[in-house]
């Protein structure tokens, strides 16, 4: 049987949204530079694009292993176990040494699409002790938060069976699009529909935004009506929650919102196996604003190379 032929297809997300929001050159760099690395004999630019893309920076990695703890915290309920505080800690603290190590060595480039590769350990910026100790009380404090708060102690509770999402990846049809959609955590409870967001920032407008896309998901692939849809945000590092219940309106708008940005979207996507690259489409349009933190700062010829 043939190997099924990969395309660059368009697809959305509020994270990809975001960034084309961002800065259409970073887009560039994401979507398509990097597309058909795997393919390159002998390695070259889409195989470094392709290593910049998978960068991450501190912060983002310490807000990833809390996701990923919690994610083993569920796991482990499913199979009748469990873990108190200090040991769901203990899993994200020792996820993150293990990020650490691949990071500061060369051990990212064993498989350096699937590793662990910080901006600052790219970059040869210094990470103060102070960081790095921040970094640990976040972990600290969002466990304990997730653990033994009353907020989140339906979380907690609610059966397996109940489940309907666990971080998990999935995708629906959006104006004939792919969308992607990755709840951290789903339930119902009688009619009601719950989405949770684990957070480790400070509060955002996006974030609503976001949710309110996970509520259109719900309402596709469960056919949850929106009004029995509940949306929650908790803020793990801060020790907050906001409950949200969907609002019809807001929901519109949402819908709306994403309409426009794929409709962007469409109007410059192009497959680079077949069409030709037009760089007035993909203009960098965050610099130099948004330069000094962007992956692609070391290969972009509009970031300030000072």
């Amino acid at each position: 049987m043939a190997a099924t032929q990969l395309k660059c297809e368009l697809s959305w997300s509020a994270s990809r949204a975001k960034e084309f929001e961002r800065c259409r050159r970073e887009n560039w760099y994401s979507r398509y530079g990097s597309w058909g690395w795997w393919t390159e004999k002998p390695r070259g630019e889409k195989f470094d694009i392709m290593v910049h893309k998978n960068l991450t920076s501190l912060p983002a990695f310490t807000g990833d292993v809390i996701h990923r703890a919690i994610e083993r915290w569920f796991q482990l309920r499913k199979a009748g176990s469990n873990m108190n505080a200090m040991e769901l800690f203990e899993e994200a603290r020792e996820m993150f040494r293990l990020g650490w190590r691949q990071s500061s060595t060369d051990g990212w480039k064993e498989r350096p699409n699937k590793s662990t590769h910080m901006f600052e350990h790219h970059y040869q910026w210094d990470i103060s002790a102070e960081r790095t100790n921040a970094a640990r009380d976040l972990m600290m404090r969002s466990t304990k938060f997730f653990m033994e708060s009353p907020q989140l102690e339906p979380v907690r509770l609610v059966a397996p069976e109940n489940w309907l999402a666990v971080e998990s990846l999935d995708t629906y049809q959006f104006l004939g699009t792919k969308v992607y959609a990755v709840p951290d955590f789903a339930y119902q409870e009688e009619e009601k529909v719950h989405i949770w967001d684990w957070k480790t920032g400070k509060p955002r407008e996006d974030d609503i935004f976001q949710l309110y896309t996970y509520a259109l998901y719900a309402c596709e692939r469960w056919q949850t009506d929106p009004e029995d849809i509940i949306l929650h945000a908790a803020y793990l590092g801060a020790g907050q929650v906001q409950d949200i219940p969907v609002q019809i309106d807001r929901l519109s708008e949402a819908q709306d919102r994403m309409s426009m940005s794929l409709r962007e979207m469409m109007d410059i996507h192009y497959d680079p196996d077949v069409d030709d690259y037009f760089a007035e489409n993909w203009k960098p349009t965050g610099a130099p604003d948004n330069c000094r933190f962007c992956r692609y700062k070391g290969m972009c010829d509009a970031a300030p190379q000072s």
